[in-house]
Order: structure tokens, then C-alpha cells, then sequence
């Protein structure tokens, strides 16, 4: 038998197979170039997307780049030995960058390229190299009846890289030789490079190359004939087959320095780089450069730009440490041009890193060993545990070839349901945002992302194939999970990817990798977040508890800060008009007197009804409720406040004045006179109703537009939540238990729901029923809830401050006695005159400073504590000693009545003194602001102490909290203690402080504040 040998003989369309056809998408394309830059040590590549009459995307890099050379024996070269272990890139083309991993396994990476697009310009540069630039046509590579090697790619050098789109034309006809076969002139090219090569005759080299290129040609016209009639045959019309597309390109209108000057080497920015532009573009790179709103787009384009991004956003790992697989300065970017107007749909600024998957509630991270332990830790509603470990399912026996390796792995989630998260609304609400762009679990080798993990239709840790099993257990969840799993390739050597980048070849590796991960995710819910877990439901319900009180502080501040900006816009709306109010009054008041005297009954009715009016009017430009802290608009409310007090004064007066006259008139009968003041207040009060009614109508309304829409929301929730568990047991895709289980708990969420959106409702309309003012209740549940705080930081400062004064009178007494002994010390000594002289104003000015302490000790805590008598001339005497010369130098006038020199009281001084002490000190300060005979007096009056001044007086709006802790009106010195020791003071004793208001009670026109002393005796 004759044995006879072969060879195997390659088809164009081979390259179509491996390239185009073995992708999975063109988002997967683009990420194996961009790892193609990254193995040529590129810091930086960036798609660009340019609109025209014919779309155009750029594919740039900054990385070592190619010599023709290079791009003749490696890139066109599939399957070459630049990818095995073997190969390094040499020190001096690493951009002095340190050593990276290779990405590309099987040299067929740059035949991706096909995805994007048919038309193909590449042009490379190499520092110190020309530029290189090669024009490929894929679609040529879709005919099944060319051989490989008849196909020829067209390739020249040239010094600038304008120089390229002068080259172009050149190049495409050479391209159409694929088609049409070898010009005279590239046959002649083609013969003379033989004749050199060979040593042979020009005319030799001619001949053989005109067979050769003979021979090509038919092959060529037989194959294009054949493609483009199966084409036919199929219904493609003559214009629409694969050769009439490629004839038809107008190669002069596609590429230009619009789509070039993007390129860093293009605008000399860097020495060496690879650009890769492509024409006619697949839909995925249309529907980006879509115009279309995201809202308004079709669910194809729709389902183009969601793939796009999932695919390609956070391709470099944004969530290792320093400690862990990372990339060193490679970053990537899309950038979509319409017209001349950018718009970067990926880039580095726009990811979820990091910082934020910490910021979760929910969050395992640690390392993996060769043996599959976990050690690491695990943040539980907020808290971190440290030193977290979990076994392996079993003990695992694995050989070279199907060991899993080493990894590191960190995952984060949030709880879903506001209600029971840890985090504060803002963040739970920018979580759930983010979720919609940057959630999933994604696997990254020495830094960049192993595809499909991560995207939305993969689930190859069988998160959600879990959750519809049991979704109260199986806690994750892809749709809010963030995180990650770095392996490296020296570490995990078997965990290859598939030819289409479809995920990891299924071998015993991938598959022990694969239920160590799921056994992580499970044992951390179930122990810590998940259904099973003990401590769940426990630390739900303290989430709840603090939400609804951080709620309640949250809605107080709201309440304060409404209260605050209806105060000042009302006083900025209405301070002007309160004026011009006041005015109006002001000449009112004399016209009233005037008519007053004509002494008609008719009359005075028309000046009672006015009289109503302004007092209406008046009323109207109240400002209450009045919050007690108004910070900064304290100045302009007091001045508002005293416009407003001064119009209701002037209203009172003619209110007084019309109401005497007509009481005095004696034309009609007093049923009369009260019939038609009665009528008018009637009318006044029937429109303030009417205009309260006209705003509730239309509020109530509203409320029960919206309570019917939330009604409706709550009937149709519970049907939602189940219908598609129904239809699953219907077509018996789950079983009858399953889905019983989802009813109940989906049950019990939904009520849970329901009570919390119904019922701030009902409540509040049981309120109304009951006629209780919810905004009064809560203006002043806030304001007595403010008033109790600032009492308690008060009382915590006044105890350091008593102490403070213990101290300090201690400390002062000590050095008292070491100052007087130097004092005697030195006038025991022979002194000049002189000296003497300064000696002695030493002497008297510490005698002075000593005799302040000793008027000072009852303030103190530990000051004396006998009870005595004490009599009026012993505090007047007292209080004159202490202020003597205060009075003296402010001109002011002391005085004390007999009546009050003659009472005796029975108490401490250290309570008594002070009291009156604090009270003349506040009276000494206003008496000198006002422009008064500056008059303090001690009287009795009616049994009770009164001390009383010519000052300004109390202002009506601080009555309410005149002895409140820290309150005070001085400018300068005040620190709004006094008031408040003086009524603990007197208190502590059974005695009894107020401010006086009453005329006949005051003795000066200005503060008066009356004692009731228990047991006080004049004698």
C-alpha cells in the first residue's frame, strides 16, 4: 500500500472564527484591547466614539508600541510565542512602570478588533521607530472560499503621523487587490523585490511573478463569485453583498484628523503608542452615540448601553488594598463625540471604589489560602468583627493541574428595606442609585476584570438562583451587591479563561474556586445578616427604635428651621407695612378723639366697627408661636416686635376710649349698642372662617387624593410581590412549599409596610377628630424640648462653674496670706521714699481686692450655712458698701425706704446678700443705658421687697424666661446667671421672686422685681 502525506490548508474565514464570531459582544471585544494595551505597558487608553456620515471609534493607547517589523511577525502572526510564559517584555519598553502579568493566553486577542467594526486602521509607533500603519477590511475574512493566504494586507511606514491620511488612498487600492487581484504596478513592485531576493533576471522575476499573481487572481474572482452568489441566493440584493460594500467605501471620507487628533501621540504628548480606528460600527457602538434621552430610547438600545457599561465600567479593581493584586497607573475611559461636544460615559471619576464599598453596613473582605480558609473580618450592621474565619466545606485534594490557588476576597451589601438599614437615609438612598449602575460580583486577575463576572445576566456564583429558593436565608443579592475577588495568574495558574471570554473553563479548579466562594458568601449571612441569624431580628428592631427617634430630632429641626424662615419672611414681608401701620394709628388716634366729641351714637358705632378693624388688622401681623431661639433674627424680631406691641397698644387705647364713649352715650339702648357691636364682630369672625375654610377644603382634598392613591398602592402591593411565584407553581417551576413560604413572608412585609404608610394618616385624622392642634402640640412639645436641653447644659456649666469659684477662692485666700506676710515683710524694712510710696499703694490696693473676695464669699458653695436675722438696713448697708463707689462714679441715686430698713428676715446671708447683690448690679447697668435720673430703690410695698429702677425695663417677650439659666440682654459682661441663682436662692427658702408689670406695684417706671419673704416682720 502507498502511504502519500498532506497538510492542512487554511481558509480566510478561519480568522473570522477566531476573531469576530469566538467573541462573546463587542463590550468583551473592547476589553480584551484594552488588555492587549495593558501588556504593552500603556498608562492610559481611551475609546473614542465620533457621529459623521460615518461613525467612527478610536481605540488609543500610549503604550510601547510596534515596528513594522513587529506588526509583520507578531500581530499578524495568530497564536504567537509573545503570550506564553516564556515571553517578557524588555525593561526599557515597561515606560518605567513595574512588571505586569500578561492578560492574553492565546494570541488571538487583536483579532477581537473585528467587533467593533469591518473597516480597520491601525498605526502603531515605536519610540526611536517610524510609524507603522496597516488598513485591514474584516468582512474580507467573511468569504468561505479564500484561502488565508491569498488575502494581503496592505502596510507602510512614514516620519509624521499626518503622513497617514495621505497614505490612505494608496493603501485602499492596494486592499481592493483582495478583490480584484494585483495591479500592473504592485506585480512589478512585486518582481522586482524577486529579482533581488533570488538573484534572478528582472525579466525572470517578472514571469514568475505574473504567474503567481495570475493564478492568485482567478482564485480570487472564482471565490468572490461564489460568495457573492450564495450571498444572492439568499435574497441579499447586488448592492447589499459583502463586495459591493467593500468596493463602495469611500476611504477619502471616513478617517480624518477629527478621529487622529484625539491620539496622545498625535498631539506629541507621548513618543509611541498604538491607535486602532474603526468605520462603520456594530449597533452596540451605535446605540451609545445615540442622542436619544436614556428615558426615551428603545429596549434595544436600551439593553446596548446597560451590556456597554456593566461590561466595561470599574474594568481596573477599584477595591484593593495595598496588600492585595492591583495594577499599577492604567486607567481607562469612553468618551462619545457628537459634533464637537464630549460626553465621557465611563472614566475614572465616575466608579464606585473603595472608599464607598466601605461605607456599606454589610461587608466581608479577607484572604483565601491554598487550602480554601477564609481569614479576614466581617462589618455587621456597621461594626466590624476582626479575625474571621471560615473552614472549607471539606479538605481538599488537588494535584498541580487542578489546584484553585490563593485569592483575596471583599463584598459588601445594604439592607434594602429603609426601615431596617443602619445607614442614614442619605446613604441608603445613593446606595440604591448606585446599585443600578455599579452592583455585582466581579472576579479581576492582577487587576483587571475577568469577563462575563459581574454583569447582570451572569450569575456564576448562583447568588440569585439561591434568593429564589429562600430570599429572607440567602441574604446577597447581585442586584445591591458590591465587591470582588482578585486572583493572579502566577497564583491561580488553572482558573483559565473560555476562547470567547464566557467565563472560566469548567475544570476542577474553576469548580473547587467556585463552592468555596458560595460557602463564604452563605456561612456570613447565615451567622451574622441573613434570615438565620440570631442576632437579626434583635438588632432590626434597635434600628427601627433609633430611625423613629432620630426621625422625631430629624422632623423637630424641620419644624424649627420652617418656624425660623416663616418668621423671617414674614418680617421681611411685612416690617415696612407694620410701619406704615403704626403711623396710621398714630394720626387715627387724634381723629378719634375729634369725632368722639360730636357725641352721635351712629357715630360712635362706625368708630367701633374701625376700631375692630385695626384690632383685626392688627392682629394679623402677629408672629405666633415665636420659637425660643431665633439665632440670628433676634435683633430684627425685637425690632418688629416693638412695632407690633406699640400698634396693639394705640388699638387697646381706642378700643378703651370708643367703648367708654359708647357705654356713656344715651341715644340707643345698651341692647342696641352691644346688637350692632355684636353684628360687626359676627361679620369679622365669619370671614376669618371662611378663609380658614376656603385653605382646608382645598388641603383636605388633596390629603384624600393621596390617601386614596397610597390605598390603592397597599391593595395592589401584596398581588405584585407573589403573582410571579403563583405563575411559577402554575407552570410547576417551584414547588407548592416554596411557594407557601413566599406568600406568608411576603404577608408579613407587606402589612409591615402598609402600617407604616396608612397609618401616620389615620392617626393624624383621629387627631383632627379629636380637635387636637398638631402643629401647635408640636411647636411646643420642640420648644419645651429645646428649653429642658439648654436647662441641662446650663446646669452642667454652672456646676464647673461653682467649682471653679470653690477653687479658686481657696486658691485666692492661700495667696492672700503669702502676700500679706511679704507686705509686713517690706515695711519692716529701711525703704526709700519712694519706695515706701509704692509700697503703700501695693498695701491698699490688695486690701481692696480682699475686701471684694469677703463680699464674695456667701456666693461661695461652701460659704456659711447658719441661719440668722438679718435686717433691711443690713442689706442696704451691704449693698452701699459693695456699689458704693459704682454709684458714685455713674451718678446713680441708692436709696432704701424706712419701711424697708425696718424688716427683719430669718435666713442665711449666704442666700439673702447675693440676691440683692445680683439684682442692684443688673439695675446699676441699665439705669447707665437709659437716658433716665439713673434712680435704684429698696421699698416695700404690700408686704413684699421691691427693687426698683428708672431703666428701660424688661421687654414683654423675655418675661417668660427672665430667670431662665444663661438669659441675658446686656451687650457686654452678662452672662445670665444672676436671675436665675437669685429665684434658686430665694426658693430653696420657701421664698418667692417675680417682675412686676401692675402700675400701682412699681415704684420706679422701670424693672421692678417683688420678694415675698416668708416670715418676714417689720419691726
Amino acid at each position: 500500500m502507498a502511504y502519500t502525506s498532506s497538510t492542512f490548508k487554511t481558509r480566510a474565514r478561519t480568522i473570522d472564527h477566531l476573531g469576530r464570531e469566538q467573541i462573546a459582544d463587542c463590550p468583551t471585544a473592547i476589553s480584551e484591547l484594552w488588555k492587549n494595551s495593558f501588556d504593552a505597558y500603556a498608562t492610559d487608553v481611551s475609546l473614542h466614539l465620533f457621529d459623521g456620515d460615518t461613525d467612527v471609534a478610536a481605540l488609543l493607547d500610549n503604550g510601547h508600541g510596534m515596528s513594522r517589523q513587529e506588526f509583520e511577525e507578531k500581530w499578524l502572526t495568530v497564536g504567537t510565542e509573545s503570550k506564553t510564559d516564556g515571553f517578557e517584555i524588555k525593561q526599557a519598553d515597561r515606560n518605567g512602570l513595574k512588571h505586569r502579568a500578561k492578560q492574553g493566553q492565546k494570541g488571538i486577542g487583536r483579532l477581537s478588533s473585528a467587533a467593533l467594526g469591518p473597516l480597520l486602521l491601525l498605526v502603531s509607533k515605536r519610540k526611536n521607530d517610524r510609524f507603522v500603519a496597516a488598513l485591514i477590511d474584516w468582512r474580507l475574512f467573511e468569504n468561505p472560499y479564500i484561502y488565508l493566504d491569498d488575502i494581503r494586507i496592505p502596510i507602510t511606514e512614514f516620519d509624521n503621523c499626518a503622513d497617514v491620511l495621505e497614505e490612505l488612498p494608496t493603501m485602499f487600492d492596494k486592499l481592493l487587490g483582495n478583490l480584484w487581484g494585483d495591479s500592473e504596478a504592485e506585480i512589478q513592485a512585486e518582481a522586482s523585490a524577486l529579482a533581488f531576493v533570488e538573484k534572478i533576471s528582472e525579466e525572470e522575476a517578472l514571469t514568475i511573478t505574473k504567474a503567481v499573481s495570475k493564478a492568485r487572481t482567478s482564485r480570487l474572482a472564482a471565490a468572490w463569485e461564489q460568495y457573492s452568489g450564495l450571498e444572492l441566493g439568499n435574497g441579499i440584493s447586488i448592492k447589499e453583498t459583502t463586495k459591493s460594500k467593500i468596493e463602495n467605501t469611500l476611504i477619502k471620507e471616513v478617517f480624518s484628523e477629527r478621529h487622529l487628533g484625539k491620539w496622545a501621540v498625535w498631539q506629541e504628548k507621548s513618543e509611541q503608542g498604538t491607535a486602532m480606528f474603526t468605520a462603520e460600527l456594530s449597533e452596540d457602538l451605535k446605540a451609545q452615540l445615540s442622542s436619544t434621552p436614556y428615558e426615551e430610547a428603545g429596549e434595544t438600545d436600551v439593553g446596548y448601553k446597560e451590556n456597554f457599561f456593566q461590561t466595561l465600567s470599574n474594568f481596573v479593581d477599584p477595591f484593593s488594598k495595598k496588600n492585595e493584586p492591583q495594577t499599577d497607573r492604567f486607567s481607562c475611559s469612553v468618551t462619545v463625540w457628537r459634533g464637537i461636544y464630549p460626553d465621557t460615559i465611563l472614566g475614572q471619576d465616575r466608579q464606585f471604589d473603595l472608599a464607598n464599598l466601605e461605607d456599606l453596613e454589610h461587608v466581608v473582605e479577607g484572604y483565601v489560602d491554598s487550602e480554601g480558609y477564609f481569614r479576614g473580618r466581617v462589618k455587621v450592621f456597621g461594626e466590624w468583627i476582626e479575625d474571621y474565619i471560615v473552614k472549607p466545606k471539606q479538605i481538599y485534594k488537588t494535584r498541580k493541574d487542578s489546584a484553585f490557588g490563593p485569592f483575596h476576597l471583599r463584598a459588601g451589601t445594604f439592607e434594602m428595606q429603609i426601615g431596617s438599614t443602619s445607614l442614614s437615609d442619605e446613604q441608603h438612598a445613593s446606595f440604591v442609585e448606585q446599585a443600578e449602575k455599579y452592583a455585582g460580583f466581579r472576579v479581576y486577575r492582577d487587576g483587571l476584570r475577568v469577563m462575563p463576572y459581574g454583569r447582570a445576566d451572569n450569575d456564576y456564583f448562583r447568588i440569585e438562583e439561591r434568593r429564589s429558593k429562600s430570599a429572607g436565608r440567602y441574604f446577597w443579592s447581585n442586584r445591591r451587591m458590591f465587591g470582588r475577588i482578585a486572583i493572579t495568574r502566577e497564583n491561580n495558574p488553572n482558573l483559565k479563561d473560555k476562547a470567547g471570554r464566557e467565563g472560566f473553563i469548567e475544570n476542577r479548579a474553576s469548580k473547587l474556586f467556585k463552592e468555596i466562594v458560595e460557602k463564604i458568601l452563605i456561612d456570613v449571612a447565615d451567622e451574622h445578616f441573613g434570615g438565620k441569624a440570631e442576632n437579626r431580628k434583635p438588632t432590626l428592631e434597635f434600628i427601627r427604635e433609633q430611625k423613629a427617634l432620630q426621625k422625631a430630632e430629624d422632623d423637630r429641626k424641620k419644624l424649627l428651621s420652617r418656624e425660623r424662615k416663616r418668621i423671617r419672611t414674614a418680617i421681611k414681608k411685612n416690617t415696612s407695612s407694620l410701619v406704615e401701620h403704626l403711623e396710621k394709628l398714630s394720626s387715627l388716634k387724634h381723629s378719634f378723639e375729634s369725632r368722639i366729641k360730636l357725641n352721635s351714637v351712629d357715630e360712635l358705632q362706625k368708630l367701633k366697627k374701625e376700631a375692630d378693624a385695626l384690632s383685626e388688622s392688627t392682629q394679623n401681623f402677629s408672629l405666633s408661636p415665636v420659637p425660643p431661639n431665633l439665632g440670628r433674627l433676634e435683633d430684627d424680631y425685637r425690632y418688629y416686635r416693638k412695632h407690633e406691641l406699640a400698634a396693639k397698644e394705640i388699638v387697646q387705647q381706642l378700643t378703651v376710649v370708643v367703648n367708654k364713649a359708647l357705654e356713656e352715650s344715651s341715644q340707643k339702648t345698651d341692647f342696641e349698642k352691644a346688637n350692632e357691636v355684636y353684628r360687626s364682630k359676627l361679620t369679622s369672625l365669619n370671614n376669618a372662617i371662611n378663609r380658614y375654610a376656603t385653605r382646608g377644603k382645598e388641603a383636605l382634598t388633596k390629603q384624600v387624593s393621596d390617601f386614596d392613591r397610597i390605598v390603592k398602592q397597599c391593595r395592589d402591593q401584596y398581588k405584585l410581590e407573589v403573582e410571579d411565584a403563583l405563575e411559577d407553581l402554575k407552570l410547576e417551576k417551584i414547588s407548592l412549599g416554596k411557594v407557601l413560604t413566599i406568600l406568608d413572608e411576603t404577608q408579613l412585609k407587606v402589612d409591615v409596610e402598609n402600617r407604616q404608610k396608612l397609618g401616620p394618616y389615620t392617626t393624624a385624622l383621629e387627631s383632627l377628630e379629636e380637635q387636637i392642634d398638631l402643629e401647635g402640640l408640636a411647636l411646643h412639645s420642640m420648644n419645651e424640648s429645646i428649653k429642658y436641653r439648654e436647662e441641662l447644659v446650663r446646669l452642667h456649666s454652672l456646676a464647673q462653674l461653682g467649682i471653679t469659684v470653690e477653687i479658686v477662692g481657696h486658691e485666692m485666700e492661700s495667696l492672700d496670706r503669702s502676700v500679706d506676710f511679704g507686705l509686713k515683710s517690706l515695711a519692716d524694712t529701711q525703704l526709700s521714699t519712694d519706695q515706701n510710696e509704692h509700697l503703700r499703694r501695693v498695701d491698699e490696693a490688695h486690701q481692696a481686692l480682699m475686701e471684694k473676695l469677703r463680699f464674695l464669699s456667701p456666693l461661695k458653695l461652701s460659704g456659711e450655712k447658719v441661719s440668722r436675722k438679718i435686717s433691711g438696713k443690713e442689706i442696704c448697708n451691704y449693698v452701699q458698701a459693695y456699689f458704693g463707689e459704682q454709684f458714685e462714679r455713674a451718678e446713680v441715686t441708692f436709696t432704701a425706704t424706712k419701711s424697708f430698713e425696718s424688716i427683719t428676715i430669718v435666713d442665711m446671708a449666704s442666700r439673702i446678700f447675693p440676691v440683692f447683690i445680683n439684682l442692684v448690679n443688673n439695675s446699676l447697668y441699665w439705669v447707665q443705658q437709659h437716658d433716665a435720673e439713673r434712680k435704684i430703690t429698696l421699698d416695700i410695698i404690700d408686704d413684699e421687697v421691691v427693687v426698683s429702677d428708672d431703666g428701660p425695663g424688661v421687654d414683654i417677650d423675655d418675661l417668660e424666661q427672665l430667670f431662665t439659666l444663661f438669659f441675658t440682654r446686656k451687650q457686654r459682661g452678662g452672662r445670665g446667671v444672676g436671675l436665675y441663682l437669685s429665684k434658686q436662692n430665694l426658693n430653696a427658702s420657701g421664698h418667692k421672686i417675680r417682675y412686676e408689670t401692675r402700675d400701682r406695684y412699681k415704684v420706679h417706671a422701670g424693672a421692678n422685681f417683688a420678694i415675698e419673704f416668708k416670715g418676714m416682720k417689720n419691726e
